[in-house]
């Protein structure tokens, strides 16, 4: 299953042009937690480097080059809560 944001999203919001797998959607649900990259990986039972090739992804995906701006524009595109801050 892929994530995305609705084709007719609300006015002023983007829409994410590349679906996000699932299993990076896992990733940026953990990386808005205090969790680092090695426990990121413990988590979801893989690699370090699984984890970290995921988030390059992510951030590709997302246009963004920190995983404190993957958060907000995940939260900005509705992919995740807006309750807890990366930190």
């Amino acid at each position: 299953m892929s994530w995305t944001v609705p084709a007719s999203p609300p006015s002023g919001h983007e829409v994410l042009v590349e679906p996000l797998s699932e299993r990076e959607r896992d990733v940026l649900d953990l990386l808005g937690t205090h969790l680092t990259y090695p426990e990121i990986a413990d988590e979801l039972f893989v690699s370090y480097n699984t984890a970290r090739s995921h988030a390059k992804a992510i951030y590709r995906k997302l246009a963004v080059s920190s995983r404190a701006g993957a958060v907000d524009r995940a939260r900005d595109l509705g992919l995740l809560d807006r309750g807890v801050r990366a930190e």
